[in-house]
């Protein structure tokens, strides 16, 4: 009889203090609309004056060759990495033209879960730049392959993989409606923070006093 007691006390203390706590939140809702609305109001605002050059990503893929000998037996033309490594050097953008750019041009390297298939991704404005750029890449690889291919008995031409790829939509734009409802969420949640923040100031306040 006494844990039901004790048990429906808890509950009733428990509906009291939801009770106070929405009767709390209802009282200042003027001051959490308003702080919601302005916290809301400046993500937009910065979504809407944010002018990002748009930036395009180039994407291209070739499969190494092989070659046969006598004494090494069948193995790849040119080791996959090493061949990443000397297209990243050769054609970074930053030592050719004396740049600073955030854009690490051109991003070569070995596709994840293979051994001889080579990523080359280029990133620019100019979507036509990227092309270019890319193809410039291609004529580099083949050619320095088909070198190589004079000297050994090739069983497997290096070749591209499928079609060069440009996106067609800006990689860095922004995400508009994403930023904005993420302000509002967290601009609701820290105003009602700063509701109970008050609340209890005043309250060590009154009881200081």
């Amino acid at each position: 009889m006494k844990n039901n007691f004790t048990n429906n006390q808890s509950i009733n203390e428990d509906e009291i203090d939801l009770r106070e706590l929405f009767i709390t939140i209802w009282n200042k809702k003027i001051f959490i609309i308003i702080f919601t609305f302005i916290v809301t109001s400046i993500a937009f605002l910065y979504v809407l004056l944010k002018n990002t050059n748009p930036i395009y990503e180039g994407k291209i893929y070739f499969e190494m060759g092989e070659m046969k000998g006598e004494t090494f037996g069948s193995k790849l033309i040119e080791n996959t990495n090493d061949l990443a490594m000397l297209i990243n050097i050769t054609f970074d953008e930053n030592i050719i033209d004396n740049k600073n750019s955030n854009l690490e041009n051109p991003s070569a390297k070995l596709s994840k879960g293979t051994t001889k298939i080579l990523e080359i991704k280029y990133e620019d404005e100019d979507r036509e730049l990227i092309k270019n750029e890319l193809n410039k890449i291609k004529e580099f690889i083949l050619a320095r392959h088909e070198g190589i291919s004079k000297l050994y008995n090739i069983a497997i031409n290096t070749k591209q993989i499928g079609e060069m790829k440009i996106s067609k939509e800006a990689i860095n734009k922004p995400k508009k409606a994403l930023i904005v409802t993420v302000a509002f969420v967290t601009g609701f949640i820290l105003s009602i923070f700063l509701v109970f923040f008050m609340q209890f100031i005043n309250s060590f306040k009154e009881e200081k006093n």
